[in-house]
């Protein structure tokens, strides 16, 4: 988690109950009762008053010890009780106040100019409350609060032109995110902090004192490039943030997508059918693929929970683009290398239902703004097309043209090597002689287009490779920095303060 503390150490935190009886002592909060500790019932305190009420006479020592031992155990499972639902209450009381106080007004805001209203400023050394973000917390926040927060600590460091300030805010930063990008797994986490980055490496392209990028700065208003950097060159700073995005979109993508959405692909492309086909079938078949009839429902599911998380957290279309991307180019990857050594996939009905699996995910490609990403799908959809085409030499010239341009040489050949005619009008499989034609008229296209000649032998998808994350593009923030406000429920006015 990052931690916003520039202070140094800190004095021990009061206790839970001191600060609940603060709060509800402050007319801002709403205030919260809590139950009475529950009662034994009534066999319980039989048991144990008839353990404990024993004279000596009537029991050994061992006894009377036991009896204490297990009444001491009773009296601390029940303290335990009570301290897990006093934790729950508070947690419940530190969200309720995030909604209802998430955006407290700007503190020490006086009659300064522009350029100095957006800063972070430590208080000295003393008293600090160190603070935590959390996603359950930080989904009631401004979007990429952490961000803009960061920056504006930077600010206050170059304003000063205190080098080894702003260096030693960016070490700290920068070894907590690294230590908690490698260590997690979590989804939400990674999610949160892919966004944050990837946000704070713009603005600090959109804020920098740099004018050889003038795409950087183009948008920004008057008041904006009041705020851009005037002493210190934050490029290296850009620099280091580039290699954390990488890492964390590989951990989010690798660690916490990848495990869950990959054993999804097979099931819901290949597997599933439709329910209007089951509704003819046997009573046998229907029975077989009962457990499949949701596997497309579940792999969009998941599209969906990934999604809706990144737009939570404040993501760009350039995040969402590439994680939504990576996961279609999967997608296809795992299903047409079943498709290429399954022969049970390679018959003109198999294709159908593939092809409508594949518009079914294309369609919530489209429903949520990302049709660019219904390319990565392409090949999948070029392999049901050629089997669902006419094979025989008389149609040579459209099965290795335009319908598989997206389809490597061996990747058609292999596709109608495992072709499974249905229709007794066809062969039981395809010749020899014929497929060497086809073999040989996609060698001439690859040729003639261009393309790499190891694509001629290339066979196999590379379905769990992940390029880097393109940092690249240039995301605009409309922010208003001069709106920035520390929310309460971070506790962090011990520690900083906006001017």
């Amino acid at each position: 988690m990052l931690e916003f503390d520039e202070v140094g150490t800190s004095t021990p935190q009061p206790s839970l109950q001191s600060r609940m009886a603060s709060a509800a002592a402050s007319s801002d909060y709403y205030c919260m009762t809590f139950d009475e500790p529950e009662e034994m019932d009534d066999v319980t305190l039989n048991s144990s008053s008839a353990a404990t009420s024993k004279r000596p006479s009537d029991c050994s020592l061992d006894e009377a010890v036991r009896g204490a031992h297990k009444q001491t155990q009773l009296l601390a499972q029940q303290n335990m009780d009570l301290n897990d639902k006093l934790t729950r209450q508070s947690e419940e009381l530190t969200e309720a106040r995030a909604q209802l106080r998430g955006y407290s007004g700007p503190l020490g805001l006086e009659n300064t100019s522009d350029e100095e209203i957006i800063r972070l400023e430590a208080f000295e050394k003393g008293s600090v409350t160190h603070s935590e973000l959390k996603p359950s917390l930080a989904r009631l926040l401004t979007k990429n609060l952490p961000a803009y927060l960061l920056l504006a600590a930077f600010r206050s460091h170059d304003e000063k032109r205190d080098e080894t300030a702003l260096t030693g805010l960016f070490s700290s930063v920068h070894l907590v995110l690294k230590d908690t990008i490698t260590r997690s797994h979590d989804l939400d986490l990674l999610s949160l902090w892919l966004v944050n980055l990837w946000r704070l490496f713009n603005l600090l392209r959109q804020y920098s004192g740099e004018d050889k990028h003038a795409e950087w700065h183009v948008a920004n208003t008057d008041t904006q490039n009041s705020y851009r950097f005037k002493a210190y060159d934050v490029a290296p700073i850009r620099d280091q943030l580039k290699l954390r995005i990488e890492e964390c979109y590989s951990s989010l993508m690798k660690k916490a997508i990848e495990h869950v959405f990959s054993p999804k692909i097979v099931p819901g492309i290949l597997q599933h059918e439709s329910s209007s086909d089951l509704m003819t079938a046997g009573q046998e078949r229907r029975d077989r693929v009962e457990s499949q009839r949701k596997s497309l429902d579940e792999l969009i599911a998941f599209l969906d929970t990934v999604h809706t998380k990144l737009k939570t957290y404040g993501a760009d279309e350039v995040v969402i683009r590439q994680v939504i991307g990576q996961m279609a180019n999967w997608m296809c990857s795992l299903a047409l290398n079943h498709m290429m050594f399954r022969r049970e996939l390679c018959n003109f009905e198999k294709a159908i239902q593939i092809k409508h699996n594949v518009t079914v995910i294309q369609n919530w490609l489209n429903g949520k703004g990302l049709s660019e990403c219904r390319d990565h799908l392409e090949p999948l959809v070029q392999a049901c097309h050629l089997l669902q085409s006419r094979k025989d030499a008389s149609n040579l010239d459209t099965l290795c043209g335009e319908m598989t341009s997206r389809l490597k040489p061996r990747q058609v050949v292999a596709i109608l090597q495992h072709y499974d005619p249905s229709d007794e009008m066809e062969d039981a499989s395809l010749s020899p002689e014929f497929l060497v034609q086809i073999q040989k008229k996609l060698n001439e296209r690859a040729i003639a287009n261009g393309d790499p000649i190891e694509d001629k032998d290339t066979l196999i998808m590379m379905g769990t490779y992940l390029p880097p994350f393109n940092t690249q593009p240039f995301s605009y923030s409309d922010f208003p920095l001069e709106t920035l406000s520390l929310p309460s429920c971070l506790h962090m006015q011990s520690v900083c303060r906006l001017v």
